[in-house]
């Protein structure tokens, strides 16, 4: 047998040097050298017997053997080895790559075009550290600084302002205000209606002044008034369908008071007393009819200097006598005879 040899392949070949029995090692300067490599060997201990193999045991000497020669031979190559990243391929490669870097490109467009678009919501909103557009955020309220819009429902314990504006509630469709007790239900409202209309829904309503002092309240059954004195700045007056009960009717200083009935009667009735008094002006009493007064069991008393009675009709004609009218010392009239002096016995003027 006939080894080809470096000076066989001029061309193609450097040295080269095999040894039998040997593998190939990496060498400085591009060479391939062979390496001596155990030969096999039989030993008398079988293969299940052994416990364990020791890399670090050096071979034995054959038994009964004859070590061959051996040719060395060299093969110098200008071709380059190749590396380690060219043995050893980790990664990804082929249409798997592209596929992940046209996927990581995409995912960077859409985070990017997701901050543009948060920056520009944020901006349009006008949201910063301390709220969003006239609406700041405090420890323990919400402050709109300007008008404000609700489309929804609202719910909140206070309602205030600053302390140099006023509040405006501002509704197209009505204005309702409900309050419930504890378990829910509804005690109180208070509605204002879009044709003009307001009402309130409760069980007592009351009025109050600053300083706490009842004015009016309302009831099913009672309306009360706690004034010192209720005035009504109607021209036409005041309509009382009902009875109307009441210890003083004064008008004011400078104008005249009128009680008028004028389709049915006016009555004036008290268990006891009732006085009609003018301090500086006059009382008439006007009727298109007759006028009585009739007292049951006491007097009707004209107490005055002078008692005027104008507008009697005076007779000249001769007929049947009639009365005279006398009048005693102590103001009582009486009626005597015709011709007889208006003399009284005590029974009269007493």
């Amino acid at each position: 047998m006939r080894l080809s040899t470096a000076r066989d392949f001029p061309h193609l070949f450097g040295t080269l040097e095999v040894k039998f029995g040997a593998i190939i090692q990496k060498s400085s300067k591009n060479t391939y050298v062979m390496s001596h490599h155990p030969l096999y060997q039989r030993t008398e201990e079988p293969v299940w017997g052994r416990s364990g193999y020791d890399f670090h045991r050096s071979p034995s000497a054959l038994q009964g053997t004859i070590v061959p020669p051996y040719s060395t031979a060299i093969i110098h190559s200008g071709v380059k080895p190749p590396t380690e990243s060219d043995i050893y391929r980790v990664g990804v490669y082929g249409w798997r790559k592209r596929c992940l870097y046209c996927f990581i490109c995409a995912l960077s467009v859409a985070v990017i075009l997701n901050l543009a678009l948060t920056v520009w919501i944020m901006s349009v909103l006008d949201i910063t550290t301390t709220g969003m557009g006239t609406m700041r955020i405090e420890d323990d309220s919400i402050r709109v600084m300007g008008e404000a819009q609700f489309d929804r429902s609202v719910h909140f314990t206070e309602l205030s302002t600053a302390h140099n504006e006023a509040l405006t509630i501002d509704s197209y469709r009505g204005i309702f205000i409900k309050a419930r007790n504890m378990s829910g239900y509804q005690t109180a409202m208070l509605n204002m209606f879009q044709d003009g209309r307001m009402e309130a829904v409760c069980d007592r309503f009351e009025i109050y002044d600053n300083s706490r002092k009842l004015l009016f309240f309302a009831e099913s059954d009672e309306i009360g008034l706690k004034l010192e004195n209720l005035r009504i700045l109607d021209d036409g007056g005041s309509v009382f369908e009902g009875a109307i009960q009441t210890a003083l009717i004064r008008p004011e200083s400078d104008s005249p008071l009128s009680l008028e009935s004028p389709t049915r009667s006016l009555n004036l009735e008290a268990g006891q007393d009732i006085e009609i008094t003018s301090a500086a002006g006059e009382i008439q009493l006007l009727s298109l009819l007759d006028i009585t007064i009739n007292s049951k069991q006491g007097e009707v008393r004209l107490d005055s200097n002078n008692i005027v009675m104008s507008g009697l009709p005076r007779s000249e004609a001769r007929g049947i006598a009639q009365y005279q009218l006398c009048i005693c010392q102590n103001g009582l009239l009486f009626v005597a005879v015709v011709g007889a002096d208006c003399r009284a016995d005590r029974t009269i003027c007493n």
